[in-house]
């Protein structure tokens, strides 16, 4: 029969052009894109997603059956629900899609819109918060629509905690609007996981100016990551319309960039600086003080840190950024770290430059405030003055990053610098399960408050034989959750059968990212698609380095800068041996770089948005795949189904010896917290009873944190193997 086959296979492929045309009486044939996989786009979140679900199910309340949506209804008519979603079905229906090809285990992605043109071309729409118009109804407009008549975003929490306010806050819980509308003077704004303080800052800053008279060019919103200030101008968008495009958005490092680029050089520096990346920094650190690369690479790390904290170090660790120092100025470049340093210099240097910065921005909100370290903390108190219009919103107790330089005791230093700020908390937990809030708490040492959803499932402990066996029981528990992911089951939407589930629901947190590897391979054996996201440098990535190097070298300064990126792809593809996934991973992330507005084609700025920017900024929420993520790497995020591997001593906490410093095992307990807070619904806690760790086969005990959950919140494996379904088995195809 396997012979047969082929042979009708291989006759099948030999067929000419004329003998595969399709017989006269074939029907039509149209290509088109599902339309969950385009709200999905639109939106934001994926496929299967509550978001993308609710958002379909209004859709076609409003413009009928799906089919018809695609093919046949006016666009005008589709235009008038959405105008994204009309230009979306346009150029669906004349092929003008973006297909970008998978990979080695990677599925390829069909798009509507490039990298940063949803926020373009949005406008003033709304991304489907408004209420969706039916089908040949037309409203008028009234008082609080923008100028568009599009209604203001309007996500009412449950009524029994609303503001009770009307125009811009009114979607806002009482702590949520309180925070909002307090906008003059200092003021400090404590936030649990999931209690909405992206939703209460951007409608603070949407308040402002759209009822308080405030210009939009006179605010400042300050966070950590690309993919933070892409968050926040695309709910600004939402809010503000054309507007939004004129609130200053930075990360730290993007804000410091740009006091640089336009003050620069009253310190010394040329007016075109450039940003140098791990790897020529070390290269050139190692040839000058005659060291080895591996040793140049550690004391790059203390060097980091160092500038952070804004201390000194050991005599060789001094003496290395003082030759750090006069290679950059010499060559013309700085490093990461110095776009906040070196700013921070200026403003102190010279008054007047500071006083211009504090002028333009009248209005501050700085994200994440937990996570700042000494020479952020100096930025934010150089652009205001002790009685400014300064918010800061962050909590103690996601305090994750003191081995980078953050410092968690920045709430008590504000309270000190700021005398007459407010303190203000958000405590509800709109996110997790009450089951989940009060497991998340205990291990804080806190008491229980803020839960707003029922107790949901108990925590499951499980414990495996090996890592490997660890790995097998995920990618298992995986496919029972999701009822076996056929295209069928793993596909599903939900309507009339409950709530939605699919891949992209689903992620896997761990402590060190060695841990990854028994989960890809048993991810790869399971079928399950999976991506994986790091938040390391994308400067360090090798397929960036190889490409940029190759770009560096091709004479084609003058073309197509998307072009030149592929082709400098393709030539390190046939030259040196790279790795062909990576290089293929890398041109798709220097692509969609080029194409931002950042960027726009410009190969210089090209460098510097490499510089700003980590792996995770990458990480597509729309694809429907499981996460795989570190700890730290997951920050911000949430999803309906996680689990926790490793929970074993020595990785959860992560620890050499027994006599870790206190600090650094509070920060630990901090980090395990946030990791749990990341599920929604259902959270897995898993561990192996041996693995190979440190270069040997270890058996690890439990990790300590496991006691601190209330028993009666966890089930372990005996409950846990007979509330399991039997696993489907599969049919031969033969």
């Amino acid at each position: 029969m396997t012979v047969g086959v082929a042979h009708r296979v291989e006759a099948l492929a030999d067929r000419s052009e004329a003998e595969a045309a399709p017989p006269p009486t074939a029907g039509d044939v149209a290509s088109l894109v599902p339309l969950p996989e385009i709200l999905s786009e639109i939106v934001g979140s994926g496929v299967a997603s509550k978001a993308t679900t609710h958002v379909y199910d209004r859709t076609v309340a409003a413009l009928g059956p799906e089919l018809d949506l695609l093919e046949a209804v006016p666009v005008e008519d589709v235009a008038m629900v959405h105008p994204l979603l009309g230009e979306a079905v346009t150029r669906l229906r004349a092929g003008e899609v973006i297909r970008q090809a998978g990979y080695d285990g990677e599925y390829g992605v069909i798009r509507l819109f490039g990298e940063g043109e949803i926020d373009r071309l949005a406008g003033s729409a709304l991304l489907f918060d408004a209420p969706i118009q039916r089908r040949g109804r037309a409203r008028k407009a009234r008082a609080g629509d923008d100028a568009t008549g599009q209604e203001a975003v309007q996500e009412a929490p449950s009524p029994a905690v609303s503001s009770g306010l009307e125009g811009v806050l009114a979607g806002l819980d009482a702590d949520q609007a309180e925070a909002a509308a307090s906008v003059t003077g200092p003021l400090m704004v404590i936030a649990g996981p999931g209690s909405g303080k992206t939703r209460m800052l951007t409608h603070r800053i949407a308040h402002l100016v759209r009822e308080c008279g405030v210009p939009a060019s006179a605010c400042l919103a300050v966070t950590f990551t690309r993919k933070a200030t892409e968050e926040l101008r695309a709910r600004l968008v939402a809010l503000l319309g054309s507007a939004a495009q004129e609130v200053a958005v930075h990360s730290f490092h993007s804000l410091g960039l740009a006091i640089l680029r336009a003050k620069g050089e009253v310190i010394g520096l040329g007016a075109d600086f450039r940003i140098a990346g791990d790897a020529e920094r070390r290269v050139a650190l190692a040839a000058e003080l005659g060291i080895p690369e591996s040793r140049a690479g550690t004391l790059l790390r203390r060097i980091s840190v160092l500038k952070r904290t804004g201390t000194r170090g050991t005599d060789e660790e001094n003496a290395a950024r003082a030759a750090l120092d006069r290679i950059g100025r010499a060559a013309g470049w700085v490093d990461f770290d110095d776009l906040v340093v070196l700013s921070v210099a200026l403003l102190e240097a010279h008054p007047n430059i500071a006083a211009h910065w504090r002028a333009r921005f009248a209005h501050i909100v700085a994200d994440e405030f937990q996570d700042v370290d000494e020479q952020q903390y100096r930025v934010l108190r150089l652009l205001t003055e002790a009685d400014g219009n300064l918010c800061v919103i962050g909590d103690p107790d996601q305090a994750i990053y003191g081995f980078r330089g953050a410092d968690a005791a920045c709430f008590d230093r504000f309270g000190r610098d700021y005398p007459a700020a407010r303190t203000l908390r958000l405590s509800r937990n709109y996110r997790s399960s009450g089951t989940i809030v009060r497991a998340a708490s205990a291990i804080v040492g806190r008491q229980t408050e803020g839960v707003t959803r029922p107790a949901g499932e108990v925590i499951a402990l499980h414990t495996a034989a090996s890592e490997a066996a660890e790995a097998e029981f995920v990618a298992a528990a995986i496919e029972d959750i999701l009822g076996g992911h056929d295209l069928l089951a793993a596909n599903r939407n939900g309507r009339g059968a409950g709530r939605a589930v699919g891949f992209a629901d689903c992620a896997v947190l761990y402590r060190t990212d060695a841990q990854a590897a028994a989960l890809r391979m048993a991810f790869d054996r399971a079928g399950i698609p999976f991506m994986k996201s790091s938040p390391a440098p994308l400067a360090g990535h090798p397929g960036v380095t190889t490409i940029l190097a190759a770009m560096a070298d091709d004479g084609n300064a003058q073309a197509d800068l998307p072009a030149r990126i592929a082709d400098a792809a393709e030539a390190a593809r046939r030259a040196d041996g790279s790795d062909p996934a990576a290089l293929s991973e890398a041109k798709n992330w220097l692509v969609a770089l080029a194409a931002s507005d950042a960027v726009a084609g410009d190969a210089e700025k090209l460098a510097e948005a490499v510089a700003l920017s980590t792996e995770a900024d990458f990480r597509d929420a729309r694809a429907d795949r499981v996460s795989l993520l570190t700890m730290h790497a997951a920050k911000g995020l949430e999803f309906s189904t996680v689990f926790v591997a490793g929970m074993e001593a020595g990785i959860v906490p992560f620890t050499w010896s027994s006599d870790e410093d206190e600090g650094r095992l509070a920060e630990e307990r901090r980090l395990f917290y946030v990791a749990m807070t990341r599920a929604k619904d259902r959270l897995i806690l898993t561990r192996a009873a041996e693995r190979f760790w440190r270069g040997a086969v270890r058996a690890l005990p439990p990790s300590p944190f496991l006691g601190a959950i209330p028993a009666e919140l966890t089930v372990s494996d005996g409950a846990l193997a007979r509330k399991r379904k039997p696993r489907a088995t599969q049919l031969s195809l033969f």
